[in-house]
């Protein structure tokens, strides 16, 4: 039987309360809980029962509640610690109540100091009820009886002073808490215990106030006899004689190291990084606005930052393991750290992004020569459960002034110019500029107009058939998006597909073009009995992260859609990204009768060994391999090695980017499967498929 404890759970989510009383289950506490879902219900259940303690959501709606509950029981006068449930997203934000009259916070996602802080808040809250007794019972027989034995027989750690201060009593426990003997402490003052957070003025005020009669309780940081430190609450209670002088105080003492050591460590967690142990972004910002200050006051220390990513980590975040992931991680913040100066500052501003605060250098051409050898310094290889790592990263330079003058601008021009450095080529430095602005402007400009573009039909699907060269028939078709923007006219899907996968828009566009797909082969197949096969291009973000599966499945049930008309192009980053998350999904579509095609094949990866592995139906050939073909050419022998070995492999071959007649009779005489290209026809809309067909096989039979 488990330690009986009595929690009142404000968390209207039942999934929530159910891990809530696991963790104290598991941790030795046997819960009487109940649950309340609003401030009115709480009013009620509140003075029901003589609650242990509050387990408190900071998700809505509870997040806009908290101070009314605290706001209560401060009006009520109800004694129960009050502990947040709280997202580690929320802990900075959150941490404000605690100097509200919040006890604690517990990260919602581990609850690993649940039952922890519980025991440790029960355990204080009983302290409180006896101090307030105790306390109660002094004031109301201080002229009548001599109660110090009795306060000494009641409180846990307890000294007894004369009117000079002069230690004359201790009892075992406050001996025990210092590490002092007894008879060390005799005859001292408390300056003994050289306390740490209290100046000269402050313990005058103290004095003061307890010379007058008035109790003083406050908190105190206590040294060990060790040179250890120690936290006690304190209250002093000064004891009058006949003649209206203090000739005594009575100090009691709770030690409440664990709950300061919980509290620095939150404090610490909300701003620094827990991996890494490097500052966050939201104290690195502080201390931007630090030197920036410095700096106007006197002109020297000129303010430097430098956004630097490390390249492809996600790649090899996936390929080696989280676990490994996080030790390069803190090779890599470690490596920083040993190449920087004693006096720069760096964090992890997140995820594999790192940033460095210098105000030393004093141009532009030294900051891009220090981020040179930095990068260099950085890349050394990282050895990894027997492998080498051999990292690249990408740096942008922002300098106070050109890129800023205030700490967020500063940093987020860092980033611009990083992202910048990374289009152009990976492992590369870029200083900002307002042109990378501008870009970053057009783009956002981009992305939020394409949030509205689905809603206002701006988007579209146009198609382009392939054609088998053995059967000369339109062997099948690719659906390509299009947008067509109301001011700017069509763009590019090359601009506003990598802002679609950024944003999370791809998900619904991918899932328009496939209802898209849908009404063409119902129309086309199913009502016109013509044979037609679409395919559609899938971005890893829907490929991972939605059910693609499922969405086939349920355009087979609930519109008849063959599965044979449908099929999925996935690019070789996307297949190699994770086999073991990549094969199974593959096996599947493949093992309903959908059609898989590896999209531009040598522009990726190409790793033979990777191919083999992968459950496949078609390899589409990138069109760069069609520049400078000829009879006889190295360019054509690596075009027909690739041919016969997707044919080994059981896949046919598409090659992509066919414009010109000679070029299809070269890919007939290698024994290509499929072409695709200008030469055949262009994207076309669905009203111009039946016609296209009508027309190539009118052309066929002449």
């Amino acid at each position: 039987m488990g330690s009986p404890i009595s929690v009142l759970i404000l968390e209207n989510d039942s999934n929530s309360v159910f891990d809530i009383v696991r963790e104290m289950k598991a941790n030795g506490l046997s819960p009487l809980y109940k649950v309340v879902e609003s401030f009115g219900s709480f009013e009620s259940t509140v003075l029901e029962e003589d609650w242990d303690a509050i387990l408190c959501s900071t998700r809505k709606p509870f997040h806009l509640e908290i101070s009314l509950y605290l706001k209560f029981l401060k009006e009520k006068d109800i004694d129960i610690p009050v502990i947040l449930i709280s997202d580690e997203e929320n802990f900075q934000k959150n941490l404000q109540y605690m100097k509200s009259g919040v006890n604690d916070i517990i990260d919602r996602k581990t609850l690993l100091r649940l039952a922890e802080v519980l025991e440790r808040e029960r355990r204080e809250l009983v302290y409180r009820k006896e101090k307030n007794t105790t306390e109660t019972f002094l004031y109301q027989s201080l002229k009548e009886i001599q109660l110090q034995k009795f306060a000494l027989d009641q409180a846990n750690i307890v000294s007894i002073t004369d009117a000079n201060g002069i230690i004359t009593y201790v009892n075992d426990a406050f001996a025990k808490g210092s590490g002092f003997q007894v008879s060390e402490l005799l005859g001292q003052n408390h300056r003994i215990l050289k306390c740490q957070n209290k100046t000269k003025e402050e313990w005058a005020k103290i004095w003061e106030t307890i010379h007058k009669g008035n109790v003083w309780r406050g908190e105190i940081l206590n040294t060990k006899k060790d040179g250890t430190v120690f936290w006690v609450d304190t209250t002093i209670v000064p004891f009058i004689g006949h003649d209206g002088s203090v000739f005594q105080y009575i100090a009691i003492h709770h030690d409440i190291t664990d709950r300061k050591l919980a509290e620095e460590q939150l404090t610490h967690d909300a701003f620094y990084d827990s991996l890494t142990g490097l500052p966050n972004r939201a104290l690195y910002l502080a201390r931007i606005e630090q030197k920036i200050f410095a700096y106007n006051i006197k002109q020297h220390g000129y303010p430097i930052l430098f956004c630097i990513n490390i390249d492809n980590f996600k790649r090899i975040n996936h390929s080696i393991g989280n676990e490994a992931g996080d030790n390069i991680l803190i090779i890599f913040s470690q490596r920083l750290k040993q190449f920087s100066d004693k006096d720069a500052i760096i964090t992890r501003l997140g995820a594999d992004n790192f940033s460095i605060l210098l105000n030393h250098l004093l141009s532009i051409e030294e900051a891009v020569d220090y981020a040179y050898r930095l990068l260099e310094y950085v890349g050394d290889p990282i050895p990894i459960g027997g492998y080498e790592i051999y990292l690249t990263a990408s740096c942008g330079i922002s300098a106070f002034g050109l890129g800023g003058k205030e700490a967020d601008v500063l940093l987020r021009n860092a980033e611009i110019a990083m992202f910048h450095a990374k289009s152009q080529k990976v492992g590369t430095v870029s200083v900002f500029n307002q042109a990378m602005q501008e870009k970053i402007h057009f783009q956002l400009e981009i992305q939020n107009d394409l949030k509205k573009a689905l809603n206002h039909n701006e988007i579209s699907v146009y198609y382009q058939p392939i054609l088998d060269l053995k059967t000369n028939r339109i062997g099948h078709w690719e659906a390509l998006v299009r947008w067509r923007h109301p001011q700017r006219g069509m763009v590019s899907p090359a601009e506003f597909i990598p802002l679609a996968e950024d944003s999370g828009l791809i998900v619904p566009i991918t899932r328009f073009v496939l209802e898209q797909t849908a009404n063409v082969i119902e129309e086309v197949q199913i009502k016109k009995g013509k044979q037609i096969s679409i395919a559609v291009n899938l971005s890893p973000q829907v490929f991972f992260d939605q059910n693609i599966f499922h969405w086939i499945v349920d355009l087979h049930k609930e519109r008849n859609i063959p599965y044979t008309s449908l099929q999925v192009e996935i690019t070789e980053s996307l297949a190699m990204k994770n086999l073991t998350e990549t094969v199974p999904i593959l096996s599947n579509l493949i093992d309903i009768g959908v059609k898989v095609a590896l999209d531009d094949f040598g522009t990726g990866f190409s790793s033979l060994s990777y191919l083999e592995k992968l459950p496949l139906s078609i390899l589409k050939i990138d069109k760069s391999f069609l520049n400078n073909v000829h009879v006889g050419s190295k360019e054509s022998f690596l075009l027909i090695s690739i041919i016969n070995m997707a044919h080994d492999l059981g896949y046919s071959v598409v090659a992509e980017g066919v414009e010109e007649l000679e070029q299809l009779e070269l890919l007939k005489s290698y024994d290509c499967d499929e072409i695709q290209g200008y030469w055949l026809s262009k994207p076309i809309p669905f009203p111009e498929i039946i016609p296209f067909l009508d027309q190539f096989y009118n052309k066929e039979n002449q």
